[in-house]
């Protein structure tokens, strides 16, 4: 998948992946525009839908939400912030981002993959810091 750019003074921001063969999980990558200094810095709310194409649950096209998260600020140029996990075949993955701490832009990237099945939701990633050696 390309980037997508996402802006939180835009009317929608959704970015969508295809898992192309069934996943359940999807990773999230952010590139955050330069930040000024002078700005407090964003911090994202996402949430994250799954839709869900099972015979099994019939021929209808079903859609669920995963609660939201607050991810950031981001520290590094481009780093995994998040990840979301659903326990059954997803076929595509919809990320929806806002902003309360003005303007905020991004370059995001979606990677669906499969996994240990279990967990449900959205996970956020922590960033580490390192000072001379130490985690921070």
């Amino acid at each position: 998948m390309v980037g997508v750019h996402i802006d939180s003074e835009q009317k929608e921001n959704r970015v969508e992946a295809d898992a192309g063969l069934p996943s359940n999980h999807c990773v999230l990558i952010v590139e955050p525009a330069p930040l000024n200094v002078d700005d407090a810095a964003p911090v994202w709310r996402v949430s994250v839908d799954v839709v869900l194409r099972d015979p099994a649950l019939g021929n209808e096209v079903l859609t669920a939400t995963l609660p939201a998260v607050l991810i950031g600020p981001i520290i590094h140029k481009r780093q995994v912030t998040a990840i979301a996990r659903y326990p059954a075949p997803v076929a595509r993955w919809v990320w929806r981002f806002e902003s309360d701490a003005g303007r905020a832009r991004a370059r995001v990237w979606l990677h669906p993959g499969e996994s240990t099945r279990g967990e449900c939701g959205i996970s956020v990633v922590p960033a580490m810091l390192l000072r001379r050696g130490v985690q921070v």
